[in-house]
């Protein structure tokens, strides 16, 4: 396989998501892909990968806009916001119908023109509170 750029790679990522295409994602990702999401949860193989954001896309309706996509080596760093509705249980949270709109920042690691290896962290407060569930709030007592 030909080598390929690091936002080149996300930017069809990204696409295969949108298109909820998820047996193409083998054509960016390797079959031991490894992910590390705190918060959600860890994967160590492309099926589970696979299983795990097809569920999380058809929960919130997710629509996935790059807004900024970085390459350094063999490092993809990228800020992505993150928009849908709330349709399906997620996180043991029933769904409210609301929209929901967030961001998700995540180091990317490519050998061979493929992604082998991601670090996320998304903006899961935002994301929980958009869905109706009551966050605590700042106390300005000492």
């Amino acid at each position: 396989m030909a080598e390929r750029s690091g936002e080149v790679l996300y930017r069809r990522f990204a696409d295969i998501l949108n298109r909820r295409d998820y047996d193409q994602l083998d054509q960016v990702m390797v079959e031991n892909f490894v992910d590390h999401h705190p918060g959600l949860v860890d994967v160590t193989a492309l099926a589970d990968y696979r299983k795990n954001v097809a569920a999380v896309i058809e929960a919130l309706e997710m629509m996935v806009t790059p807004v900024d996509v970085v390459e350094a080596g063999d490092k993809v760093f990228t800020r992505i916001r993150l928009t849908g509705r709330h349709v399906g249980t997620f996180l043991g949270v029933a769904a409210s119908g609301n929209p929901v709109d967030w961001y998700t920042h995540e180091l990317w690691r490519t050998e061979g023109g493929l992604f082998v290896e991601r670090w996320a962290v998304d903006d899961l407060v935002t994301l929980i509170g958009q869905m109706g569930v009551t966050l605590p709030l700042w106390s300005n007592a000492g």
